[in-house]
């Protein structure tokens, strides 16, 4: 990786540990391990770990875009004598981190550190390059040790200072996350979002209107994660259809709306081992469905310890519970509505290595009171550095479906199929997409020039030319 930083060149690494030599009080002497010197006056206990992790600095993670790499998760595990907080306002110091494509085809992320409360006034700004085929996992550990390097100046002003160290990496020569459940919350770990989203696009002979609403409530521990989410959706159309020499002019009018609401309880086992149960209820016009509610117990496993979760996945899960459905029209097996058990095993991959990262599931789904009602699913993702300069990407899903019990008896007229108001019976559904990307040339190119960025983008009917 060309990694140009405004601090010097040479790899500084910042963690935990046991004080340096100045914040211990000198060389050891000759005294037993522990005994206290000769003439010393007691000493006050050392604070607990849920008092020293109080006095960290708050810090708030503040990535503009889709800035490759920056990945929270992985973050707040490595970067762990801070204190991770959820709005900036709550923040000592807030990290923004904006990218733009340099001229070598790589980024150009301008890391900004700014200081708020108590440092007020403070801010410093840092820079690092990527190369245009440089792996996600590799950035992203690029961007923690930057974020190491920044915070320094404002640790060093904290209460736990003396406990820090800079570690020199001389050229050719299990951290524990921090806990936030040590920490005073008034919220008690709850997070909570709302997402209101509107589109509507009007013309002389069409007329499109989309609205959505979600509302989500989420906590996660140690032990127990918890997600509560309700949402909704409406989209209507209309089309003014124009008169001909055989018929009249018309208007098609078109209307679908989904409603959900789905609770999640999971429970942490072991390293390995959790179980969870899922509750579900919605509306769907695609699916014909005025009611469906769905009870899903479910265990999971993964291969590898959670401990490896921002790295390496790979989990198999099972769930089975009753479902009940009250249908908008009668189905094609003559129900109205009708209670059925059904089973789900899923197989999952999920790896953030050095030569990319990966992505792949296998899910099959049954309903017990009659086998032939399957599906099977194959879908994934690959994103591969095969060589300097050369990626690969494969994505997409393949699957068997033979578990429509949902569609109506009376199939579906010409303008519900084109205006795609409800599914239509398939025994097969494919998506498929490839990517090849090759670059080469000078690796140091690291320059940014946005001039004339936007000539080409003009949102008109037409343009001379674009770019």
């Amino acid at each position: 990786m060309n990694s140009f930083v405004r601090v010097p060149l040479l790899a500084l690494a910042l963690g935990l540990g046991a004080g340096s030599l100045a914040a211990q009080g000198g060389p050891p002497t000759g005294r037993p391990a522990g005994a206290p010197p000769a003439g010393a006056r007691p000493v006050a206990a050392a604070p607990d770990s849920a008092t020293l992790q109080s006095q960290a600095i708050r810090v708030f993670l503040d990535c503009q875009g889709r800035v490759r790499g920056c990945d929270r998760d992985f973050i707040v595990t490595d970067v762990n004598f801070v204190n991770w907080m959820r709005d900036r306002f709550d923040a000592d110091v807030q990290i923004l981190v904006s990218g733009l494509t340099n001229g070598g085809g790589g980024s150009e992320n301008t890391i900004t550190f700014i200081g708020r409360r108590r440092f007020e006034g403070m801010a410093d700004t840092l820079v690092l390059n990527t190369l245009p085929n440089d792996a996600d996992d590799r950035i992203r550990r690029e961007l923690a040790r930057t974020f190491k390097l920044g915070l320094a100046r404002y640790v060093a002003k904290s209460p736990i200072a003396s406990r820090v160290q800079l570690a020199y990496v001389a050229p050719f020569g299990g951290q524990q996350q921090a806990s936030a459940a040590n920490l005073k919350d008034r919220w008690n770990l709850w997070t909570y979002t709302t997402n209101f989203n509107a589109f509507v696009r009007a013309e002389d002979q069409q007329q499109s209107i989309n609205g959505s609403l979600s509302l989500s409530a989420n906590r996660a521990t140690a032990k127990w994660k918890i997600n509560v989410s309700t949402s909704g959706n409406i989209n209507t159309q209309r089309f003014e259809i124009g008169a001909t020499a055989t018929r009249p002019a018309f208007t098609v009018r078109n209307e679908q709306r989904t409603y959900n609401a789905n609770s999640l309880i999971v429970r942490s086992l072991s390293s390995h081992w959790s179980a969870g149960l899922k509750i579900g209820a919605g509306f769907s016009d695609f699916l014909n469905q005025d009611l469906a509610l769905r009870l899903q117990p479910a265990v999971e496993y993964n291969v590898f310890p959670w401990t490896e979760q921002t790295r390496r996945q790979l989990t198999f899960l099972y769930n089975v519970g009753p479902n009940h459905y009250n249908y908008q029209r009668t189905t094609v097996f003559d129900q109205d509505s009708e209670t059925r058990v059904s089973q789900q095993a899923t197989a999952s991959l999920v790896a953030r290595q050095s030569w990319g990262s990966s992505n792949v599931s296998l899910d099959w789904l049954n309903y017990l009171h009659d086998f032939n009602r399957h599906a099977l699913t194959l879908s994934g993702n690959v994103d591969l550095r095969i060589g300097r300069g050369f990626s690969l990407n494969v994505g997409g899903s393949a699957a068997r479906i033979n578990d429509q019990i949902y569609l109506p008896r009376a199939g579906n007229t010409e303008e519900e199929i084109l205006l795609q108001r409800q599914a239509l019976q398939t025994g097969f559904r494919i998506t498929t997409n490839i990517g090849i990307r090759y670059t080469f040339g000078s690796i140091y190119n690291t320059i940014v020039n946005q001039r004339f960025s936007s000539l080409g983008a003009s949102s008109g009917r037409f343009s001379f030319f674009s770019l």
